[in-house]
């Protein structure tokens, strides 16, 4: 009887990385929990203090060895700062960003203390840090280390489009203009000089890879979907009376929702359907405002801030999901949509054209505000009045969700990507 081979040991660093939170902490419980699971993975996972009280509840705490490396003495501080300068709530991510890449160095470096002599000894096979997703922060351990290293899914750095001018202002990224100073942070250059690999989570990150880099280069996009929460259905279902779109995320000018509203301001054939908003944030004062002026109240209703569970209830029971963002890197809500069984409506640009093809959904160009609206508004009728296209396009879509993008699958992928590495290492 052949022995199977011994599990690879992995020390997995996810900062962020929490059951209970959503975006990259979520992304980085989700892709940590399923490793975690593999039989062929013996993993040690490293992750901030303020994640503690989730994890030591949850299953993961008992698949793999935890560690904790407190860099509080200088991360508290530098989050006040940046709220400060963020001015309004739920804005102003590049600010965020850059106080975050710097507390980040020191995380690590406690996290050096903690593992410096284990992987003296070589008691690791390879070191995958899969959060921070930025590709501008680099990684003392991958410098300070011969075990081969992976990075990514990497995400971020995705220009601000140039049809809308006036979009960066509206979302105080003020810091936008110095953005390329990254390069010169501490142990940027030399993350990417020695290690093994990258995995970029959309096309547009795959070219923010330095030329330096001489590793390997995969694509991955980061978000996925558990089918044990989120209910994947492959069955459009038609309206019981209006056909019903529906769109999430937080109210914020480069989410698009203000695209939406003129899209159904412009066309009596949509004044006939519903639009439901799920989400929260600044701007909702403001678009429940337009919606009002455009007179369209009777077909709007913006339903808040919901759970997961919530969300994939209302996404189920809607006939399409529309989402014209103009800046979005990942696009994990675009992932929920089609699991849920209904086609999307998407920019062509950043991380959701790297989900959505013309089998499971329509791509929008994108155009200067007028012809955006236009088209939009041109999709939106095509499937409010063809319920065999929804229902095709919703197929596709579930079937690309359990082939490609559950967190089973993706681990899989990256459990391909450790041995390939791993093997090359050995020529």
């Amino acid at each position: 009887m052949t022995t199977p081979p011994s599990p690879l040991r992995l020390l997995l660093i996810a900062e962020a990385c929490n059951p209970e939170w959503t975006s990259v902490p979520l992304v980085g419980y989700n892709l940590a929990r399923a490793l975690c699971s593999r039989p062929d993975l013996r993993v040690t996972l490293a992750t901030h203090p303020r994640n503690r009280p989730a994890i030591e509840k949850d299953p993961i705490a008992s698949l793999a060895e935890i560690l904790y490396p407190d860099n509080d003495y200088v991360a508290g501080t530098l989050y006040r700062f940046a709220q400060l300068l963020r001015g309004n709530r739920g804005k102003g991510w590049t600010t965020n960003t850059a106080f975050q890449s710097i507390s980040y160095l020191f995380f690590e470096k406690e996290l050096f203390k903690l593992v410096g002599k284990r992987l003296q000894t070589k008691e690791f096979d390879i070191i995958h840090r899969i959060t921070p997703v930025t590709p501008t922060v680099g990684s003392p351990i991958v410098s300070w280390t011969g075990t081969p290293s992976v990075l990514g899914p990497l995400n971020g750095g995705l220009p601000w489009p140039k049809e809308f001018p006036g979009l960066r202002a509206k979302e105080n990224e003020f810091l936008v203009p110095l953005r390329n100073a990254y390069k010169l942070l501490p142990y940027y250059a030399a993350t990417y000089r020695h290690a093994r690999a990258a995995i970029a989570g959309s096309q547009h990150t795959a070219t923010e890879i330095p030329p330096s880099f001489q590793g390997k280069k995969y694509l991955l996009p980061e978000n996925g979907v558990d089918p044990a929460k989120f209910q994947i259905v492959s069955d459009w279902h038609p309206p019981q009376e209006k056909f019903r779109f529906v769109t999430v995320g937080r109210l914020v000018p480069y989410k698009g929702l203000w695209l939406t509203l003129q899209a159904f301001r412009d066309s009596p054939a949509l004044k006939n359907c519903e639009l439901l908003v799920v989400g929260d944030g600044p701007d909702r004062p403001a678009l429940e405002a337009m919606t009002r002026d455009f007179g369209i109240s009777s077909s709007v209703r913006f339903l808040g801030h919901q759970e997961q569970s919530e969300v994939s209830r209302t996404l189920r029971e809607s006939q399409c999901f529309v989402f014209p963002s103009l800046r979005e890197f990942g696009g994990g809500v675009v992932i929920e949509a089609m699991a849920s069984g209904i086609p999307s409506i998407v920019v062509d640009y950043g991380g959701p054209r790297d989900l959505i093809d013309s089998s499971c959904g329509i791509l929008l160009p994108l155009r200067p505000e007028a012809e955006l609206v236009s088209s939009l508004k041109n999709a939106m009728e095509r499937l409010a009045s063809d319920p065999a296209l929804c229902r095709s396009l919703a197929k596709n879509a579930a079937e690309k969700i359990l082939r490609e993008f559950t967190w089973e699958k993706k681990a899989e992928k990256l459990a391909s990507i450790y041995r390939e590495i791993l093997a090359s290492n050995q020529k």
